[in-house]
């Protein structure tokens, strides 16, 4: 049911605010190549336990950028920062309104940096770990705690 409903989520986010539409894999070996840089960001519950952890290939960012903005161009490191923070607050909000979770319970605002992928295996201290195709590039979200 969590699961779920934070795939609800993403495809509802992707297809309502940037135009793309995520498709859930189980076997991302065969979609894509390693190393695959990638920007992460990482949001932690504000009274309860847990963290929303978000990887999304650097050109999934960019493209994220144009369809969000509606301007064909390549946009600088802090402006995808910025697109991938606005992508985890809207992200993470609308998967605490959707599950239901007591009113306190809120996140803390994203933290992104860049990280180079050179393995997707699945973590086991996730709780949820979920992996797409959006339009050829890859993204990943996950729950820990």
């Amino acid at each position: 049911m969590i699961s779920e409903t934070l795939n609800q989520t993403v495809n509802e986010i992707f297809e309502t605010m940037y135009f793309m539409f995520p498709e859930q894999i189980t076997k991302p070996d065969s979609h894509f190549s390693l190393p695959l840089q990638c920007y992460v960001s990482r949001t932690n519950f504000v009274k309860q336990k847990g963290t929303t952890i978000i990887f999304a290939e650097n050109s999934l960012v960019n493209q994220m950028a144009m369809n969000f903005l509606g301007e064909k161009r390549s946009f600088e490191h802090i402006e995808l920062i910025d697109i991938m923070r606005e992508a985890a607050n809207v992200i993470v909000g609308n998967y605490i309104t959707a599950t239901n979770k007591p009113p306190e319970v809120s996140f803390e605002i994203p933290v992104v940096d860049k990280t180079t992928m050179i393995s997707w295996d699945k973590d086991s201290s996730y709780h949820i770990d979920s992996i797409y195709d959006i339009e050829k590039h890859f993204f990943r979200i996950a729950l820990a705690g």
